[in-house]
């Protein structure tokens, strides 16, 4: 008959009914042991390891009921039951087998402690460069394990408390077993270097649960302390510290202020341990200074210099903790000069806004703080550091009495609360960031009005172009017809037609002229198109020297006017320095679309002479691509030769325009 599960129990996964199972078993049948006696005497009490054993089963089998096959809770149940394998082969040790198990079953809780602290707290690894690591860890411990089981065949009583006497076997397996350990504490070490680069690159929740372990780590050394000073309670203090702190962070049992915990908690320790090195060091100097073998004396004037410089080194220790984990939260003063400086030094004006908010979040170590600007969509983030894992709280940046955007700060603890101070420190921060934020809009502003002006500039240019193209020249060109028509009508040829060819000349040099005020305008070979215009114009240059090699898009999609005039004018520009100044024998060009229009001109010529003067034509490029608040870049080529390089930005309107194409 299947036995009837208490109702709490029915939800919880096997591995953790399991692990309690094998626990309560494991416990009745040590209690049995020791009561009968079964205990060999040659081994120390087994109440310390059955406590850490239970300890650690019951904190994974917890963990398991909560999140199922989690890494961490599997490794802590583990860890408790092998310890419990310990316990039972300990309190049966007359019976010889289990005699056996308990030389060499000790050393497995260790192993997976380490690996669970590696897994530490999501069960996943810090990346994939610490793969090598838990291998090893695991291979040390199957090791460790193997040398000790085989080694305790020749001394399956005596292995681990004895000290001569081996036989030749189990002294080499020893040596191997110890080495393995040594590994296996280098490998601890790696392991708590894993943890503290969490701590110093995590945020949010997680730096909340690292904060959480390092509040166990810290009170099992004050329980380690106070037990080895004989202090009551304090071994109890150390069992516990460990595996209760790893199961409360796992399983973020309200992870509030836990920042608070740990700073007083290492204020506290620091400062305990400072007075009483202090007061020895003080006893010792004295006493050897007035060569008295009395205490007395010298330890009451050891409690004086400690009481009275105790308070002043709490404050320091205070400060100097309270900045590791805080931040500048308690000095308000360095908290503004900083973001004040950010403000007042700043290179681009474009570069304050996300400058401040990477200055905010590190100074107060919040785990994020955004800017946030109205957009043409509505509000959107322009400027932020971190990762938000909580509910962000809003901070009005105002200037001249007005809103121009909200600071986003995330809290440090999954609480959701500021403290006071805190409050007070990012408001202050907000008010920084609004004069920012005016100057970052108004500059988004000049630049769209400098690039509506240059689009409105070029679309004129356009239709006049037309107009002048369509109407005036034909009229003209007409009238030349015309007028040649009349000379031919009148009676006194000679004198009619020296006058009328006169008036056919200058009508024909007016009609160059306008043709060429035309050209000026906008390139007539931009009517069909920047790509065609551009074939075009690399046939006309292919008759130099040079073997050009184009790789534009068959369809570039529809282009403003001042985009296309633009490129246009950049890229002949470019080919006509390749062609004359460069002495290049091959140049390749490139235009690509996406968001911008980039273009892309390389030879393989002699490169940038640093002495020569700058041309007109160099200066014309980079004029054209500011226009448009585009990039222009110039370099030389490894090898030989100059490449140059301009992006020109795309309005919204046009982005999203599809083209398709393929190399020339």
């Amino acid at each position: 008959m299947i036995p009837h599960l208490p109702d709490g129990l029915r939800s919880w996964p096997p591995q953790a009914i399991a692990a309690l199972g094998a626990a309560g078993i494991s416990a009745a049948v040590v209690l049995a042991g020791q009561a009968t006696g079964q205990s060999d005497a040659a081994v120390a009490s087994v109440g310390s390891m059955a406590v850490l054993a239970a300890l650690f089963t019951a904190m994974g089998a917890l963990i398991l009921a909560n999140l199922q096959r989690h890494t961490v809770g599997l490794l802590l149940a583990l860890a408790g039951i092998t310890a419990l394998v310990e316990v039972l082969a300990v309190s049966w040790a007359s019976w010889l087998p289990l005699a056996w198990i308990s030389q060499w079953a000790w050393w497995p809780p260790f192993g997976l402690i380490f690996l669970a602290l590696l897994f530490f707290p999501d069960g996943r690894l810090p990346s994939k460069r610490w793969r090598g690591l838990a291998g090893l860890l695991v291979i040390l411990s199957v090791t460790i394990t193997g040398a000790l089981a085989v080694a305790a065949l020749d001394h399956p009583r005596t292995l681990a408390t004895a000290l001569t006497e081996f036989t030749p076997r189990a002294q080499f397996l020893v040596r191997v077993a110890i080495i393995g350990g040594l590994l296996t504490l280098a490998s601890g070490v790696a392991v708590l270097v894993s943890l503290w680069r969490r701590w110093r690159t995590s945020q949010g929740e997680t730096r909340s649960q690292l904060a959480c372990l390092l509040a166990g780590a810290v009170l099992l050394l004050i329980g380690l302390a106070l037990d080895t000073l004989a202090v009551p309670g304090g071994w109890a203090l150390a069992a516990l510290a460990l595996p209760v702190a790893m199961t409360v962070a796992v399983l973020r049992f309200r992870l509030y202020d836990l920042d608070q915990v740990v700073d007083r908690t290492l204020v506290w320790l620091v400062m305990t341990l400072l007075v009483i090195v202090g007061f020895v060091v003080l006893v010792t100097m004295l006493r050897t200074l007035t060569q008295q073998h009395d205490d007395s004396t010298a330890s009451l004037a050891a409690t004086g210099v400690i009481a009275v410089t105790f308070d002043p080194l709490r404050r320091r220790v205070q400060g100097t903790v309270d900045h590791l984990v805080f931040g500048d939260r308690n000095d308000p003063y360095t908290f503004m000069a900083t973001i004040g400086g950010i403000t007042e030094n700043a290179g681009r004006p474009d570069d304050v806004l996300p400058s401040l908010m990477a200055a905010v979040a590190r100074s107060l170590r919040l785990p994020y703080v955004g800017a946030e600007l109205p957009g043409p969509h509505g509000p959107e983030i322009v400027a932020g550091h971190g990762r938000a894992e909580v509910e962000l709280e809003a901070f009005a940046m105002m200037s001249r009495g007005e809103q121009v955007g909200r600071l986003l700060a995330a809290p440090r603890t999954r609480s959701g609360r500021f403290s006071p101070t805190e409050r007070r420190l990012l408001e202050n921060a907000a008010r920084h960031a609004a004069v920012a934020a005016e100057a970052t809009r108004l500059i988004v502003d000049l630049r769209d009005s400098r690039e509506s002006l240059v689009v409105a500039r070029e679309e004129e240019r356009r239709s006049l172009r037309r107009d002048l193209h369509d109407g005036l020249g034909p009229t003209l060109a007409g009238m030349a017809m015309q007028l040649s028509a009349a000379r031919r009508m009148v009676t006194d040829q000679e004198r009619a037609a020296a006058l009328l060819a006169d008036l056919a000349g200058d009508l024909q040099q007016c009609t160059t002229e306008m043709r060429q005020v035309v050209d000026q305008l906008r390139p007539p070979a931009l009517d069909g198109g920047l790509a065609p215009a551009i074939r075009m114009m690399c046939r006309r240059f292919a008759e130099a020297d040079v073997v050009l090699e184009q790789d534009v898009a068959d369809d570039l999609g529809a282009l403003p006017a001042a985009v296309e005039t633009a490129a246009y004018r950049i890229l002949s520009e470019a080919l006509t320095n390749v062609v004359r100044h460069s002495a290049a024998t091959a140049c390749r060009i490139a235009v690509v679309r996406d968001n911008s229009l980039r273009i892309t001109v390389r030879d393989n010529g002699t490169g940038i002479n640093p002495q020569a003067r700058r041309g007109e034509g160099l200066d014309s490029m980079r004029a054209r691509t500011s226009e448009l608040g585009g990039i222009f870049s110039i370099g030389d080529v490894p090898g030989g030769g100059t490449e140059i390089r301009v992006m020109l930005p795309l309005p919204l309107a046009v982005r999203g325009n599809e083209v398709g194409g393929q190399k020339c």
